[in-house]
């Protein structure tokens, strides 16, 4: 021991020094553990392993938020040898962080998810106020108890010392709970490996008890084997066995209320052609003939944006008219969309034909939970080179099989102009084109030559799914359906060719990346042009609204707008995987929803340029990012 200064602490040798900090570090997971209660609130689940996991997951969750400052204490104990400089580091940095957790629990009782960009700016941003409010005697208090929790732990830190210095003054050694190397082998890293492998049991077997309750704590680890068990377990996901879906939401409310349908409204069949990577421009009779000619029939949306720059969040948003950022949740817990349950309440017989899968992205959890027996995917090409050919001949086969008398709800997912842009040599109408698309040779340098024949092979396999949704519609009107069926085609998302100096989708949100065709013909349907903006969060509110919902209900259950009467201006989102595109009237702002994703929104020109007066453009958009924050909320207990 260290000759002791009368008129300070005594000092610690370095070992004892890190015990001390690690004490300290075990007394603050308790604490977190604790705030970590918030975010649950008075949940209960209704299995063993929903129990385990939220109990676990709590103490879990605190020992991960509590590693960086935990570490960075154990650092500064190893350094500093004054107790009193140590206990002032140490006090601020874990105030600091409990304060930080405990504003997260009360962000997420509000918003119902964890501090992020969009949060950031929701409370800083002027005019943003007009949707949630802070007061000044809020923000006050809550920085007096952040000075009130310093002076605690400082006090803590020195009590720690000082017993420390009388077990080494008595020759006492360390009781075993009070040495933090043997918590965290014995219980804490224990405990994180059965949590992870629970949830891990769970992602694989579609448990949404454990799934629902995973995202409620803030930066918890997610462990999947999915991967794993398809390719070294032999298990097949489509061949999962059906989950027991609990009869309300666990974390999500949706839909806040259950539809009521007037039984004498119609009921047309629908058709829905979806094609991959389809961009607005392709609507064009020199590249798709058919849609083209199905266009002039009936309405056309010019300014039309898809609700994601990726399939799952373009066909999330189509499907279930929410913004990109209920993905996870719905996930976790297999909800169901309201489209989907309200085709099964008015009499549709359901069918879902693709030839990419419905595993990944995982649509056969989601919108299709209800009805999996009815999806049909990775159906195989008749042609070589083609993609499609699958699709269309086993949709003529269903019309042959099929009950007449049922209305019918038929999805169809084209791949083709999918990368790497698949067409068989006499659908090759634009030449030349690239015979292969060789990845590691087309960047932003590639020469003009190349960027023509890879333009011109996705045209080539635009035009091959133009053909294929022409068979489609030729099968209907084998059957003498067209006048009885409602026909939409558009795409998942668009594709861009280097207009903002990139190529292909997922990288920005862009109307080259993001705005779609879409085409609706069939009864009840007006012909002509809409030149309102509008979005795929529309669709499904069209829908159930045709088969019968009171349009007073939407938004109980959607944040869409009815496609024949869209709003003259409204801001619109698209969803990429951790970030939002925001679309107003002249540009587009990207923001963070994961706390990893910093808190500043940047703001881009339709080029995906950055714009340098954000502050004042910020302001001018408070109320957008204010109504933003609350939407992405409506829909979560």
């Amino acid at each position: 021991m260290e000759r002791v200064q009368p008129d300070s602490p005594p000092a610690l040798s370095r070992p004892g020094r890190v015990q001390v900090a690690g004490q300290l570090w075990l007394i603050e997971i308790a604490l977190l553990t604790l705030l970590c209660g918030e975010y649950t609130g008075s949940a209960h689940p209704e299995t063993p392993s929903g129990w385990f996991f939220l109990l676990g997951g709590r103490l879990s969750c605190a020992a991960s938020l509590s590693l960086v400052p935990g570490l960075v204490c154990l650092g500064l104990a190893a350094i500093l040898r004054a107790p009193r400089a140590l206990a002032l580091f140490s006090a601020m940095l874990w105030s600091l962080a409990l304060f930080l957790v405990y504003v997260d629990t009360r962000i997420y009782g509000i918003f119902r998810y964890h501090f992020n960009g969009l949060v950031w700016n929701v409370l800083t941003t002027p005019g943003s106020d007009e949707a949630v409010h802070f007061s000044r005697r809020e923000v006050v208090g809550a920085l007096l108890a952040l000075a009130a929790l310093i002076l605690v732990q400082y006090a803590a830190l020195l009590v720690l010392w000082q017993r420390a210095i009388r077990r080494v003054l008595r020759a006492l050694p360390t009781p075993r709970l009070a040495r933090p190397a043997l918590v965290w082998m014995l219980l804490l890293v224990p405990n994180m490996c059965l949590v992870a492998g629970v949830y891990a049991w769970a992602d694989l077997t579609r448990d949404p008890q454990v799934m629902a309750f995973a995202r409620v704590y803030p930066v918890y680890p997610r462990l999947t084997i999915q991967r794993f068990a398809q390719r070294f377990l032999g298990i097949e996901m489509r061949e999962r066995p059906r989950i027991d879906l609990p009869a309300s939401g666990i974390l999500l409310d949706y839909p806040r209320a259950q539809l009521v349908f007037e039984p004498s409204a119609p009921r047309p069949n629908v058709l829905v052609v979806v094609i991959d990577s389809l961009r607005a421009d392709m609507l064009d009779p020199g590249v798709m003939p058919r849609v083209s000619a199905l266009a002039r029939g009936g309405r056309s949306f010019r300014d039309h944006l898809s609700s994601g720059n990726a399939t799952r969040f373009g066909l999330f948003g189509l499907l279930y008219g929410l913004h990109g950022s209920y993905w996870k949740a719905v996930r976790d817990e297999h909800r169901s969309p309201v489209l989907v349950d309200a085709l099964l309440a008015r009499g549709y017989e359901l069918r879902v034909l693709t030839s990419a899968s419905m595993d990944f992205p995982e649509f056969r959890s989601t919108a299709w939970v209800r009805v999996e027996d009815v999806v049909e995917d990775r159906l195989s090409s008749e042609r070589p080179g083609g993609r499609d050919d699958g699709v269309a001949l086993r949709f003529e086969q269903w019309l042959d099989e099929r009950e007449a008398a049922t209305p019918f709800f038929a999805f169809l997912l084209l791949d083709a102009p999918h990368q790497r842009y698949y067409f068989p040599e006499e659908c090759a109408l634009f030449r030349p084109f690239l015979d292969d698309v060789a990845y590691s040779t087309i960047g932003a340098d590639a020469p003009e030559a190349v960027r023509t024949q890879l333009f011109n092979r996705y045209r080539n396999a635009v035009h091959y799914a133009d053909q294929t949704t022409g068979r489609v519609l030729d099968a209907l009107a084998a059957h003498g359906l067209v006048d009885e069926t409602l026909v939409i085609v558009t795409g998942d998302h668009g594709e861009e060719f280097f207009e903002s100096g990139v190529w292909g989708h997922t990288s920005n949100f862009t109307r080259a990346q993001a705005q779609v065709p879409l085409v609706i013909a069939g009864p009840g349907i007006p012909p002509g042009e809409e030149q309102r903006p509008t979005s795929h969060i529309d669709v499904s509110v069209t829908l159930v609204e045709l088969l019968g919902a009171d349009p007073a209900a939407r938004p109980q259950w959607s944040l869409g707008e009815n496609l024949l009467a869209p709003p003259v201006a409204r801001a619109r989102v698209v969803s990429g995987w951790d970030t939002l595109g925001v679309h107003t009237a002249d540009v587009i702002l990207e923001v963070p929803m994961a706390g990893y994703g910093g808190t500043g929104i940047e703001v881009y020109d339709e080029r995906w340029q950055r714009r340098f007066d954000d502050a004042e453009i910020l302001a001018r958009e408070g109320k957008v990012l204010g109504t933003l924050a609350l939407e992405c909320g409506r829909f979560l207990r």
